[in-house]
C-alpha cells in the first residue's frame, strides 16, 4: 500500500500519543490504538501482557479482536506462550512479520500456521514487543489484508503500542510503570520452567540465556518474594497466581 506523507504522518501520530495519554479507560486506549494503525492497512489488532503470558496465568489478554472460539482452539492445541512468534516477542525487542516467521525454513510447515487468525493466514501481521530496558512487559499484534510493514510502519507502531501499554497499566494501577517489587517476565519464565521440572541449563537453552543468568533471576525472583529457596519461590508464585503449572 501507499505510504503516508511525512507531514501527516508526524501529525497524526502526535495527535493519536495525545489521545492516548489523555484516555480515561482501557476501551479509548484500543480505539485510538486501532484507529491510527488502520491509516497503515491494519485492520485488527490484539494485544497481551508479558508476564502473564510467560507465566502460563489467566487474564494475559490485553485486547483482542480474535475471536473466543479461536483462543479456546489455541488452547487445546497449544500453548500461547510455546508459539514461535510469542517466543521470539519473548526473546527479541525487535518488531517483526508473521510472514517472516512463515517463510522461514525453521518454522515453515509447523502447527502453528494452522491456529493463526483468518486475517493473519490471508493478509499478513506485524508483532511489536513492548520492552522496558531488557525486559518485556508486553506485546501486540497489528493484522490487515495487505498491509504496510515499512521501517516506518514498525517504528510508529512500536511508539504507539508503548505509549498504550504505559497508559494501560497507568489506568490499571495507578502508575505508569510496573511496580519494581513485582517479578520480571524472565524470573517468571525461569520459575514456571524449573517448576515443570527443567534444570537450569535446560532452561537457559530454551530462553536464549545461559544457566548462570538463569541463576541469576531465580535468586532476584527469590529476592522479590521474600523467600529464601527455589521450592519457596515456587511454591508462593503458584499460590499467588503468577505462575501455572
Amino acid at each position: 500500500m501507499a505510504h503516508l506523507d511525512m507531514a501527516d504522518h508526524y501529525s497524526g501520530l502526535c495527535e493519536a500519543l495525545t489521545r492516548i495519554r489523555m484516555a480515561s479507560s482501557p476501551a479509548a486506549i484500543w480505539i485510538n490504538l486501532r484507529e491510527f494503525s488502520s491509516r497503515f492497512g491494519y485492520s485488527f489488532i490484539s494485544g497481551v501482557d508479558a508476564s502473564k503470558l510467560a507465566g502460563g496465568v489467566r487474564g494475559a489478554v490485553l485486547v483482542s479482536d480474535v475471536p473466543e472460539a479461536l483462543h479456546a482452539n489455541v488452547d487445546r492445541e497449544l500453548e500461547y506462550a510455546k508459539l514461535p512468534y510469542v517466543v521470539r516477542a519473548l526473546r527479541s525487542s525487535v518488531p517483526f512479520t508473521v510472514s517472516e516467521m512463515r517463510d522461514d525454513p525453521e518454522y515453515a510447515g509447523q502447527r502453528w500456521t494452522e491456529l493463526l487468525s483468518d486475517i493473519l493466514k490471508t493478509g499478513d501481521g506485524l508483532i511489536i514487543p513492548v520492552y522496558r530496558d531488557d525486559e518485556p512487559l508486553a506485546g501486540f499484534t497489528f493484522a490487515g489484508q495487505n498491509p504496510d510493514t515499512s521501517a516506518v510502519a514498525r517504528a510508529t507502531l512500536q511508539v504507539l503500542a508503548h505509549a498504550a501499554f504505559e497508559k494501560f497499566v497507568e489506568l490499571r494501577d495507578g502508575t505508569a510503570l510496573p511496580d519494581a517489587s513485582s517479578l520480571t517476565v524472565r524470573e517468571i519464565q525461569c520459575l514456571r520452567l524449573i517448576a515443570t521440572g527443567h534444570e537450569d541449563a535446560q532452561v537457559g537453552q530454551m530462553l536464549g540465556i545461559s544457566p548462570r543468568t538463569v541463576r541469576f533471576h531465580v535468586d532476584s525472583a527469590k529476592t522479590r518474594l521474600g523467600v529464601t529457596s527455589r521450592v519457596q519461590a515456587i511454591a508462593k508464585a503458584l499460590r499467588d497466581h503468577i505462575i501455572a503449572v
